[in-house]
């Protein structure tokens, strides 16, 4: 099971610098993997894959969903994934917003578990 978002802000100081320097994740094929995809939401990713991850829902936090629409994230065959909300979008850091409006074309054929 991941750790939730409020177990990651009562981490140690010394855990969240080790789990905010991660820049890529694979976790794919890993079908017992629970839990909610928001835990990923301070971390700094450049890629990620959770391909197949079958337990894992939840709603996307900005910066993943920005991976997402870029091709630098594989969330097919996870469980029901919902896209962040207009305020989440809004309220996210400005880098993410900027990466967010750069984007022009988006291929999410593969993702039928998006709600």
């Amino acid at each position: 099971t991941m750790p939730s978002a409020d177990a990651m802000a009562q981490a140690s100081p010394a855990i969240i610098d080790r789990f905010q320097a991660i820049k890529k994740v694979d976790l794919s094929r890993m079908s017992n993997l629970a839990g909610d995809i928001e835990s990923l939401k301070d971390m700094p990713l450049t890629s990620c894959n959770l391909y197949n991850c079958k337990k894992l829902t939840g709603v996307m936090p900005p910066n993943i969903f920005v991976l997402l629409l870029e091709g630098k994230a594989n969330l097919s065959g996870c469980g029901t994934i919902t896209m962040p909300s207009a305020d989440a979008m809004a309220q996210a850091s400005p880098a993410i917003i900027d990466r967010f409006q750069a984007i022009k074309k988006v291929d999410l054929s593969r993702m039928s578990n998006l709600a």
